[in-house]
């Protein structure tokens, strides 16, 4: 029984058992020992653990090297590994169990140089012996000793090759983990898993992608971790289709829909721009916790589904569960991207005087953002001089990007010289001033903005589009011809140009980045990351099919309009997701009501 409640993580009732053992007068022997022992271990009870050594004293057990192993263990996992040391230095013959256990010991208490000072004494080794050295060099991100040890070993399990393929995944060495991984000749849950997340964490998005399909067809199931890695992969490329059949995946193979795979989902359909479908998933979530709501609350803000993202608060509230940071975040949010200055006004009054929250500097980017949209330019200023900390470069951004939509040239100057002062490397804020110049017809200071940025090495990040056919993520870029449906996509594209022009389309040429010549400009707008995958969701899906793109940008004000017009003239719904929020474009208009 106390093994059993030890195993299973009970380890309270382990110790409760143990004592009633004792006051039952049941005798213990060296096997009812080591198993509490873990427990207190778990528990990090280091008191009972030195009773229980006193026990174990008193009843001539001491001299049985489990007992002393168990010992070892328990005043490591306690902290104390003086205490442990003590106790090694007179045990008289050592097995490898117990050097592993001391090795392992100062390990887990961070005394690194004593554990490889004790391995190297070591009189012989196991494969454990050698996998705690290779877990030690990788956690602490000596990736090269790591793989010396690695190289020298022996024998390997796949713990160590795990080990191995997590100490490249941690420094993200996506290469180096993929070449190790190939090399396995035997690979577990846990090594798909890991290269998986590699991938994700270091935004190789279709890699990860790919190796998941590699998974389904390979002896290994994929478990809730696996579901948890790749979600979020199909979340940023607006992967819907692979995303619910990784839903339907979880629901068929019975993994637990814990409040992490559910928090996942909501996320991944709401960045894939399914609103109803992540509404679904969070009505239907037994759990639900203040992470859970406030992703749901995220979800609907970036749709611009402000009334409903106010109506999971106040559900959020009826359940008894106390709004954070984070909470204000999505409802600030909410009410920027539709507009509603006095309705985001009183959220934030109401998290400082209602919860007691101190708005943080990503609250006052917030405001910045709700006064800068609607107009209120100086009062957004005003409110940036005044902040309680220092501006961080979000908070000027948003309040230049208020500039640009509304043709403030001289402010948006101002702005973006604190902006080139706090991140002198970051292509965003040049880019948005030069496109400030440009819409204002003032090329030359455009172009002198763009040199400038050549001369300081900043590099202007590429458009890039994604859109999911049949389970297949394609990435297009700007004048991009590496698809290869290439000369359909051009051709389509020529088509709808053409077709748009015959209703009225004129191409917004203040999108236009450079000073040329118009026919130059417009062949510049007309090849637009987005526009290009729109042509190819057009050539490769029925007409019943809404075509979703995710794109890393912010949506230029021409595409905005083409896409507006593709709804009306090709009877298409569409849904475009850019780096601020989403715009699901139907007969004609948008839901953003032009208002991004």
């Amino acid at each position: 029984m106390i093994k059993g409640y030890s195993q299973n993580g009970h380890h309270y009732k382990a110790l409760q058992m143990y004592s009633l053992m004792r006051s039952r007068s049941v005798s213990c022997d060296s096997f009812t020992f080591p198993v509490v022992l873990r427990s207190v271990s778990s528990l990090n009870e280091i008191q009972t653990g030195k009773e229980l050594h006193g026990v174990v004293m008193k009843m001539g057990l001491y001299s049985k090297l489990i007992l002393q192993t168990a010992l070892i263990d328990m005043y490591c996992s306690c902290g104390s590994t003086d205490s442990a040391r003590f106790i090694f230095d007179r045990i008289l013959e050592r097995d490898v169990i117990c050097w592993n256990t001391m090795i392992a010991g100062y390990v887990k208490c961070g005394e690194f140089n004593k554990a490889r000072e004790l391995f190297d004494q070591s009189p012989s080794r196991n494969v454990s012996s050698w996998n705690t050295l290779v877990d030690m060099y990788c956690k602490t991100g000596d990736i090269e000793i790591a793989r010396q040890f690695f190289d020298e070993m022996p024998e390997k399990d796949i713990i160590t090759w795990n080990a191995m393929l997590s100490g490249y995944a941690k420094i993200g060495e996506c290469e180096s983990a993929r070449k190790l991984f190939d090399q396995m000749v035997k690979r577990n849950v846990v090594s798909w898993n890991i290269l998986i997340t590699c991938y994700v964490h270091n935004r190789r998005f279709l890699e990860a992608l790919d190796l998941f399909r590699m998974m389904q067809v390979s002896d290994v199931k994929p478990n809730e971790v696996t579901v948890v890695s790749v979600i979020p992969a199909c979340a940023h490329l607006g992967a819907l289709d692979l995303g619910k059949w990784i839903h339907g995946y979880i629901n068929r193979n019975h993994i637990k829909m814990d409040v992490y795979v559910n928090t996942s989902l909501i996320d991944m359909y709401g960045k894939c721009g399914s609103v109803e479908e992540a509404k679904g998933v969070f009505d239907n979530a037994n759990v639900k916790d203040t992470f859970l709501f406030n992703t749901m609350i995220e979800v609907l803000a970036m749709h611009g589904r402000a009334e409903m993202a106010f109506g999971i608060f106040m559900s959020m509230r009826k359940e008894g569960l106390k709004p954070n940071e984070v909470t204000f975040i999505g409802l600030l949010k909410a009410c920027s991207h539709v507009g509603m200055v006095d309705t985001g006004l009183k959220y934030f009054e109401v998290m400082r005087e209602e919860f007691g929250l101190t708005p943080k500097v990503e609250h006052f980017g917030c405001i910045v953002d709700l006064l800068g949209r609607a107009g209120h330019l100086q009062e957004a200023y005003g409110l940036i001089t005044k902040m309680p900390m220092e501006p961080h470069p979000v908070v000027w951004g948003s309040l230049l990007g208020a500039c640009k939509i509304h043709g403030n040239v001289e402010l948006a100057e101002e702005v973006a010289l604190s902006l080139v002062e706090l991140e002198p490397q970051s292509c965003g804020n040049y880019v948005l001033l030069s496109n400030i110049y440009s819409k204002a017809g003032r090329f030359n200071e455009a172009v002198q903005l763009r040199k400038m940025m050549k001369e300081k090495g900043v590099k202007k990040q590429p458009g890039c589009s994604s859109i999911e056919v049949n389970h297949v993520v394609s990435e297009f870029f700007a004048g991009d011809r590496a698809h290869p449906k290439c000369k359909e996509i051009y051709e389509q594209l020529d088509k709808m140009v053409k077709r748009l022009k015959a209703e009225a389309y004129e191409p917004c040429i203040s999108s236009a980045l450079h000073d040329v010549d118009m026919n130059e400009k417009e062949q510049t707008l007309v090849h637009h990351s987005e526009k290009l995958a729109v042509a190819f969701g057009l050539i490769s899906t029925d007409n019943r099919t809404p075509i979703r793109i995710a794109k890393n940008l912010r949506v230029c004000d021409d595409c905005h309009i083409f896409m507006k017009m593709v709804s009306k003239y090709y009877d298409r719904q569409m849904v475009i997701r850019d780096c601020s929020r989403f715009h699901h474009f139907s007969n004609g208009s948008c839901s953003c009501s032009d208002y991004w």
